[in-house]
């Protein structure tokens, strides 16, 4: 990661981290018999963070959009699995329809809400630069 601050990989490593503590408690809720243990737990922070580092793919400008997606989308998974392997949460994984469906909920909503989120940012920018174009042409 070469070519990106610190202060950015730590940004998205914090976006990662409230992304996945929000569903790892909505799992918890969910799967009723999952006792969360304090390995599991910081784990399941350090899976989260990494999730939201791998996002800084969407800003490597040689990279085209599906290819980031496509890339981006192995990274979880394979972060996914290997935190429901160490958790000890993977009883036959692969053929595990629940898995598969809470997983595509999951990534799906993440998207959902960044697209949102990006989209509230940008006219937000767009009303304050609209505002200071109209002051300084009065």
């Amino acid at each position: 990661m070469g070519g990106f601050p610190l202060k950015k990989i730590l940004q998205y490593a914090c976006i990662g981290i409230g992304y996945g503590s929000f569903f790892y408690l909505m799992i918890l809720l969910y799967r009723q018999g999952i006792t969360p243990t304090r390995e599991s737990i910081l784990a399941t922070l350090f899976m989260s963070a990494l999730i939201g580092i791998s996002a800084i793919l969407f800003d490597i400008e040689k990279l085209n959009f599906l290819s980031a997606l496509i890339i981006h989308f192995i990274c979880t998974l394979s972060l996914a699995i290997g935190i429901m392997f160490y958790n000890e949460w993977a009883d036959d994984i692969m053929h595990d329809i629940e898995f598969w469906l809470i997983f595509i909920i999951i990534y799906v909503s993440v998207w959902a809400i960044s697209c949102i989120s990006n989209s509230l940012r940008v006219g937000k920018i767009n009303r304050a630069l609209s505002k200071k174009r109209a002051k300084k042409g009065a």
